[in-house]
């Protein structure tokens, strides 16, 4: 009757937890539509890559021999969203927004938690992880490191609420966005197996679905399963991977993404920890996994990948959420002597540290706006020069670096048939890449003007 009465407790305790989630979803839905009202849902490289890979997929078709590594799971979304036409670079973006979102979200909830039900707790750790580094220009362009932090918070709460698959889907989709993720699920699933040997079968299978799902595109659409990892071992310029110690140059952006203050708050937990204090150590412990993953991509910048503070992100995002755990904890400490004044210093150091990084936003919004007037032009820009059918028959397309994307999607071809530099016959759409830059790509006799469309101009050599 006792163990009939505990089922029954946790049943309803699961229930309870449940209630609310559908009108957070919604929530989190509404705002990330209304975002953009703000900022224009505008994809970066990455996601028109992974828009131009999902539109091919769904038709049948798959082309990966140009382009950044191939991510299974953003491509497989962008696949679904194919059928959408002309909306789907929006809705992708949109989706991308609603993640971050709701990693925002958990992070309040994991940070409320750890601080001991503590509101303030949880309201700092969010604000910390939505303010850690370019956490919301990255969310903004439709890239997934907001995504990638919700999936592995969400599978956290999913494992902790004995919900055992949703744990297993979330582990999987995050396998399937980054591969820096694999050594932390390879040792989850070794102490999962430890505790329930009958599940290793399940895990191996599924271990074996996300290796194909990485390399059986790359080898069908490249002919090299490898491809990716060559890809990024090819830094763009200014990442960590070109400088003298890459490792060091990683670990250094990676420290400077968190508001410094919090780096204050992690080590109050540690002097606390080292004091005996077990709620504390337990507050610890999201920052020692962010510890590892930021080692980890130190540790591929020195082998050759990138190491970009972007692919730290994440790591960093778990930092901010354990220390702003122990800032909220410290001020809590000091109050008692000085009464209210911890917590106004508290979030006085917190808004001058954040100050910086706003003024990023604001121009975000004008970025945003200006790679959406991009996009749009450029189907004008397609129709002024007579349509997709006479720019193919005329030659190839040309355009400026880090337009590519854009283009083969307008043009509903694969990458490898836009060029960058210009050789008669074809057509030139020329433009800027963001609204300071210089005009390109430039385009030698005999190309000569054409059209002109907003912020493209067309130049034609048939």
């Amino acid at each position: 009757m006792a163990t009939v009465s505990s089922e029954g407790g946790r049943l309803r305790g699961r229930a309870a937890a449940a209630g609310p989630l559908p009108w957070v979803a919604l929530a989190l839905v509404g705002l990330a539509l209304g975002s953009a009202l703000l900022v224009a849902p505008a994809p970066t490289y990455d996601p028109w890559m992974w828009l131009l890979w999902g539109r091919e997929v769904a038709g049948g078709a798959l082309s990966t021999a140009e382009g950044p590594a191939f991510k299974p799971l953003p491509v497989a979304v962008c696949a679904v969203l194919a059928p959408l036409g002309a909306l789907a670079p929006a809705a992708w973006v949109l989706i991308a927004r609603a993640a971050a979102l709701a990693a925002v979200w958990l992070a309040f909830r994991l940070g409320r938690r750890l601080g001991g039900d503590s509101v303030a707790s949880g309201v700092v750790a969010g604000l910390a992880v939505a303010l850690c580094g370019g956490f919301l220009v990255y969310a903004a362009t439709g890239l997934t490191e907001g995504a990638l932090l919700a999936l592995a918070l969400g599978g956290v709460e999913a494992w902790r609420a004995g919900r055992g698959r949703i744990a297993l889907a979330c582990a999987v989709a995050c396998a399937l966005l980054r591969v820096e993720t694999w050594p932390f699920l390879l040792l989850a699933a070794v102490v999962h197996c430890r505790r329930r040997p009958r599940d290793a079968p399940l895990l191996a299978g599924v271990a074996a679905a996300v290796l194909a799902a990485w390399f059986v595109p790359e080898w069908l659409g490249s002919g090299d399963p490898l491809r990716s990892g060559g890809r990024a071992r090819v830094p763009n310029p200014g990442q960590p991977a070109l400088a003298d110690v890459p490792a060091a140059a990683s670990l250094r952006a990676a420290v400077a993404l968190p508001l410094w203050p919090l780096w204050l708050g992690v080590a109050w937990l540690a002097g606390r920890a080292a004091r005996g204090s077990a709620t504390a150590r337990h507050a610890l412990a999201p920052a020692a996994v962010g510890g590892l993953w930021i080692a980890l991509v130190a540790v591929m910048a020195q082998a050759g990948f990138s190491g970009e503070p972007r692919y730290a992100l994440p790591g960093a995002a778990l930092v901010a959420i354990s220390g702003a755990v122990g800032l909220v904890d410290a001020a809590r400490w000091c109050a008692a002597a000085a009464r209210g004044a911890p917590a106004v210093a508290l979030v006085a150091v917190l808004a001058l540290a954040a100050a910086p990084r706003a003024d990023d936003v604001w121009r975000l919004r004008a970025a945003q706006a200006y790679q959406a007037d991009l996009a749009r032009d450029l189907a004008d820009a397609v129709r002024a020069a007579g349509g997709r059918e006479a720019v193919l028959a005329c030659g190839r397309a040309y355009v400026g670096r880090y337009r590519g994307p854009l283009m083969a999607y307008e043009l509903q071809v694969a990458k490898r048939v836009v060029g960058f530099a210009p050789r008669a016959p074809g057509v030139v759409f020329r433009s800027r890449l963001t609204a300071g830059a210089r005009p390109a790509p430039d385009a030698p006799a005999p190309f000569a003007p054409a059209a002109r469309a907003g912020t493209w101009a067309v130049l034609l050599a048939c």
